[in-house]
C-alpha cells in the first residue's frame, strides 16, 4: 500500500477536511471524553481519509476559531494545536490528552464509539463523573499497568493482620468497582472502591492497593 494512502481512523484519530468543522466542538469533547491517561487523541484537518491532502488556507485564524469553540468546553479540556507541512499544503494537528476532569461538555457530553462522536448515555456520564473521585482517579492512570494489589490473608494476636500480595493488571474501573486481573493467570477479581486503600509498593515502583473490607 502506498504510505501516503491512510484510509481509516479509530477512536483516537480523526481526519477533517477545512469545510468539515462545524462539529468539532463536539469531536474535541468525545475525544477528551474517551481517552485514557498516557494516551493522546489527534485530529488532524487538512488531510481526507482517502490519503489526499487539501490542506488549509490559513493556519492562523483557523487556529483562532478552533481556540473559541474549544474556550466553549467546561470544564476545560487539555490540548494544543499545531500547524505542520505535508505533501507541500499547511494542514493543523489538533491532540487532546486525559484531563481527570471528565466528564465534559460543549453542548452535550460526547464520547467515541468507534470512529464517532456520540452522546454519553446516563450509564456512561456516571462512569466519567466518578473518574474525578480521587481514587478512582488515581486508579484510571495505571489501567493495564502492573500493581501490587495486597489483602489480608488471616490475623494472629501478636501482630495483627497478616498480608497477602500478587501481582495484578487493573482492567477497568467504574464508579463503583475496580477490577484486577493476574498477571500470571486468568484469575480476576473485582473490589468496591470503597474497599481500596491507595499506597506505594518502594520495591517495584507503582501503586500498592489494600483490600480493606470496611
Amino acid at each position: 500500500m502506498d504510505e501516503k494512502k491512510v484510509p481509516w481512523e479509530d477512536h483516537l484519530l480523526e481526519r477533517k477536511t477545512e469545510r468539515d468543522l462545524k462539529d468539532i466542538r463536539r469531536t474535541a469533547v468525545a475525544f477528551a471524553n474517551s481517552v485514557r491517561p498516557g494516551h493522546v487523541a489527534t485530529i488532524l484537518i487538512g488531510e481526507c481519509d482517502d490519503g489526499s491532502v487539501p490542506g488549509i488556507t490559513n493556519a492562523d485564524k483557523m487556529q483562532r476559531d478552533i481556540r473559541q469553540e474549544f474556550e466553549k468546553i467546561y470544564p476545560d479540556i487539555v490540548w494544543r494545536q499545531k500547524p505542520y507541512e505535508k505533501d507541500g499544503k499547511t494542514c493543523l494537528r489538533i491532540e487532546i490528552e486525559f484531563s481527570g476532569e471528565t466528564p465534559h461538555f460543549g453542548d452535550a457530553a460526547w464520547i467515541r464509539k468507534g470512529n464517532e462522536s456520540v452522546k454519553a448515555s446516563q450509564e456512561m456520564l456516571d462512569k466519567l463523573i466518578a473518574i474525578r473521585s480521587g481514587v478512582a482517579r488515581e486508579l484510571m492512570k495505571w489501567i493495564g499497568k502492573p500493581i501490587t494489589l495486597s489483602w489480608a490473608a488471616g490475623t494472629h494476636a501478636s501482630m495483627g493482620i497478616n498480608w497477602s500480595s500478587k501481582d495484578f493488571v487493573i482492567e477497568d474501573v467504574t464508579e463503583f468497582f475496580a477490577t484486577f486481573k493476574a498477571t500470571d493467570s486468568a484469575a480476576r477479581r473485582s473490589e468496591a472502591l470503597r474497599w481500596l486503600e491507595l499506597s506505594w509498593d518502594p520495591g517495584h515502583e507503582r501503586p500498592r492497593i489494600y483490600i480493606m473490607p470496611k
